[in-house]
């Protein structure tokens, strides 16, 4: 009873923090998934379509693409989703956080930042972070084909 006792947490410390971690990973990869996605749908140009068969902007559809394709992982309406020109330089631009959503034209080079906070399930995993959360960002640089408009 003894070494149950003091063995017994630790194992279940490890069992809980390899679970935990197992989640933050995949919810990582099905973001950066989801981002590249949606980049895919950017850099040609394409418009999808929402519930109602109409036709989304560029920029609607990008986002729409990235939710549905991380909603397996997490709650698409949390999702954090920027979409902004960069310069020759490949830097953000300042304030990119607060720039509106523009998908470029042809020829132009843009960037996708998509940002989640994950909550960790383990209380004990948890206080390793700040706040129990950890904000996890995919993020993606393409050059919008020549498409036509």
């Amino acid at each position: 009873m003894v070494e149950v006792a003091v063995v017994l947490p630790i194992f279940l410390l490890l069992v809980f923090g390899i679970i935990d971690f197992g989640f933050y990973f995949f919810v990582e990869h099905t973001l950066q998934y989801a981002t590249r996605e949606g980049m895919r749908v950017a850099l040609v140009g394409a418009q999808l379509k929402d519930e109602d068969g109409l036709t989304l902007s560029r920029e609607d559809s990008i986002k729409k693409k990235i939710r549905d394709s991380a909603s397996l992982a997490v709650d698409p309406s949390t999702l954090s989703i920027h979409i902004f020109p960069i310069g020759s330089d490949y830097n953000d631009p300042l304030n990119w956080q607060d720039l509106p959503a523009n998908a470029g034209n042809p020829g132009s080079y843009m960037r996708v930042k998509t940002r989640y906070t994950f909550e960790f399930l383990t209380p004990l995993i948890g206080t390793l972070f700040p706040g129990g959360m950890a904000t996890i960002e995919a993020q993606g640089t393409y050059k919008n084909e020549l498409y036509s408009t």
